[in-house]
């Protein structure tokens, strides 16, 4: 207990001298309504919230072994880069809050580094490795990536891009077009009417609500998690469902049936309303239900 008691102490001594090392920032510069923005924190956390005027701030601190902040460009173009002198510039933890105008154009890259981005119409693609993306907003075009971690977009984005390799995907309020994947996680998009939806999954899950237009694909795969598919009632499409070792339920009508007698693959082939549209659906030992609301 003694020693617990003088390791309280010792932090609490210490705790001044800690935050003294991080450097507290707070600059501004003038931006055009539209400029592209390129962001780099290789580790800690960028927030980047849209507002109505036409400058860029950022506010935050610099962590212990940071050189500064890298703040540079025309009203245009922005760049805004944590400096390092350190061999390992992703061991230098800096948190960034910047205020961009809401229709600008964002680049954003970070490796241990969580990104959050809010109340922007421009497009945002963000990269990082270990961290998770989180995109809210009226965003036009949405670009994400990550390694280990989440991938969250919410707004009416019409054209979305998803990639994560350990973490759950998710996105909501989209349409248009749709390309998300991840290998370990869940995969959910929920939207309005979308053109082209490309969903693929390894290790997890697959759900999939919302209409399609006339001339619309939707292809999903998955190795080993299940697909629910929930469409119109009056959805027009020719639909290619097969499962290898899992099974096939479909509220539309017809039954799913085994190739062979041999194997447990199942197929399952129709069509609705005046087609048009393309469902294919392709999953090694996962359940594919296709529902109707």
């Amino acid at each position: 207990m003694k020693k617990i008691i003088g390791a309280l102490v010792l932090a609490t001594a210490l705790a001044p001298a800690v935050a003294s090392a991080q450097l507290k920032i707070d600059e501004r510069r003038e931006a055009a309504p539209n400029a592209r923005i390129e962001i780099e924190n290789q580790a800690g956390s960028i927030r980047v919230i849209g507002w109505d005027q036409q400058q860029v701030q950022v506010t935050g601190t610099l962590g212990k072994g940071a050189e500064g902040l890298d703040f540079d460009g025309s009203r245009e173009h922005i760049e805004i880069d944590v400096e390092s002198g350190s061999a390992v510039p992703f061991s230098i933890e800096s948190h960034l809050e910047i205020h961009v105008p809401a229709g600008a154009h964002l680049e954003i890259e970070g490796f241990a580094s969580q990104i959050d981005v809010s109340s922007v119409t421009g497009t945002v693609e963000a990269s990082t490795v270990n961290g998770s993306i989180d995109v809210e907003g009226k965003a036009s075009e949405v670009s994400v990536e990550t390694v280990n971690g989440s991938l969250n977009i919410a707004g009416p984005a019409r054209q979305v891009e998803a990639d994560s390799v350990n973490g759950t995907v998710t996105i909501r309020g989209a349409s248009g077009a749709v390309e998300a994947s991840t290998v370990n996680g869940t995969l959910t998009v929920e939207g309005t009417t979308f053109s082209r939806a490309s969903l693929e999954t390894v290790n997890g899950s697959v759900r999939f609500a919302g209409a399609l237009d006339r001339t619309a694909t939707l292809s999903v795969e998955s190795v080993g998690g299940s697909v629910h598919l929930e469409l119109p009632k009056d959805v027009s499409a020719d639909f290619s469902i097969s499962t290898f070792s899992g099974d096939i339920h479909n509220q539309f009508g017809p039954e799913a049936r085994r190739t062979s007698r041999w194997t447990q693959e199942k197929e399952l082939r129709f069509s609705t309303g005046s087609a048009g549209a393309r469902v294919s659906v392709e999953t090694l030992s996962g359940t594919v239900t296709l529902s109707n609301k």
